[in-house]
């Protein structure tokens, strides 16, 4: 499994506020409604910033990364008392019992994997009968691999919303399928990928290039500017992102809600 993090609400290379905050964090928010009283595992926790984010609504929460010192950085971020708890554990081979758990999260894990199916019987192993996965990857009709090799070197594969409907659809017996995607109020995306794709009429472009000069302003008079301008603060919060099953196909991100074992 190769490694990437983009965790911090904090770029601590800029000290400016990280896009890369919202898109992922807004995942958990996403799954609060599953895990709520609930026994909840996150496979591939990272630094454990998600596991805080439910830590107060499940009933048990458990964070599992094959990584020490991503592990160490969960528990002193959950501080003394802290409700979540931490293991090392390789995420296809999970150190818990059959059906231990309500609830299993993993968000952007399956495409750094070279085992993926045995990653996701790994999980419906440890999921209980009535438990429910949920499960986050980039979508490749958007990525765009070339000759079947992801652009992002981290990644090993990744999936179509067929493939990976398919992939699940192995060990479970219902796989709903979701599209992440910024809200629409978002004239301009901060990632820069997305900012490629924009139309090259004057329109879009003027407003890239407002967007770039703000980028650059400290943050209290870039979201001022920003709000009078488009009605929002430039760089999107864990609020921003929407989670539905139209439009499914183009969105950036595939999450997938599984229940019930297959066979």
């Amino acid at each position: 499994m190769t490694v990437e993090r983009h965790e911090p609400a904090i770029d601590p290379a800029t000290r400016r506020e990280s896009p890369w905050w919202g898109v992922h964090a807004s995942r958990y928010l996403f799954a609060r409604p599953f895990v709520e009283e609930r026994r909840m595992l996150d496979v591939a926790c990272g630094t454990g910033y998600g596991l805080a984010l439910l830590a107060g609504v499940a009933r048990a929460v458990v964070g599992a990364d094959a990584d020490f010192d991503a592990l160490k950085t969960a528990l002193a971020s959950d501080g003394p008392g802290g409700r979540a708890k931490v293991v090392r554990s390789d995420a296809c081979r999970l150190p818990f019992a059959d059906g231990a758990w309500d609830v299993v999260t993993s968000f952007e894990t399956i495409e750094h994997l070279r085992d993926r199916a045995g990653f996701v019987r790994e999980i419906r192993r440890v999921l209980a009968p009535s438990g429910v996965c949920v499960m986050s990857t980039p979508n490749a009709n958007h990525t765009q691999p070339v000759d079947g090799v992801p652009r992002n070197p981290f990644h090993v594969h990744e999936y179509t919303p067929a493939e990976f409907t398919s992939e699940l659809g192995h060990q479970f017996a219902d796989v709903e399928m979701l599209g992440q995607t910024l809200s629409p109020r978002f004239v301009v995306s901060p990632f820069w990928d997305d900012q490629q794709r924009m139309p090259r009429t004057l329109g879009p472009q003027a407003k890239l290039m407002t967007w770039r000069v703000l980028n650059r302003t400290p943050g209290a008079v870039r979201d001022l500017l920003s709000r009078a301008l488009w009605g929002h603060p430039l760089i999107p919060s864990e609020r921003d992102y929407q989670f539905s099953a139209s439009g499914v196909d183009e969105a950036p991100v595939l999450v997938a809600i599984c229940r019930g074992a297959r066979g």
